[in-house]
């Protein structure tokens, strides 16, 4: 029982992070506020959980926790492979930038002096 009282603290503390957080994009932060929701629901009523997983065709609610949880993971990972990949994408033209930037500039150097 008094864990049960720990996990919602927690759970309140991280949607009270998560709704201060300025700089988070409105589908994702409701995507997050929702599930954090949806656990603190669960937390508060475990029977219901069970409930929902009977009628979706899962035994037992700490199944769906488990697969719900596992899946927004996923998410989570998926979005940062795509930033990473995004700033990998823009590392490599910036670089490309300086290095042609700094080729003509000694090309440029280069034809000063022979004059």
């Amino acid at each position: 029982m008094i864990f049960k009282y720990i996990l919602l603290s927690l759970l309140s503390i991280f949607l009270f992070y998560i709704l201060v957080l300025p700089k988070q994009i409105v589908l994702r932060k409701t995507f997050i506020v929702l599930f954090v929701i949806l656990m603190m629901v669960f937390a508060a009523n475990p029977d219901l959980a069970t409930v929902i997983a009977n009628y979706l065709g899962i035994v037992r609610g700490a199944d769906l926790l488990f697969y719900l949880s596992h899946t927004v993971l996923f998410f989570i990972a998926f979005m940062y492979y795509l930033k990473f990949k995004n700033m990998e994408i823009r590392f490599a033209q910036l670089v490309r930038h300086i290095a042609i930037s700094e080729a003509t500039q000694n090309n440029y150097s280069e034809s000063e002096k022979a004059k």
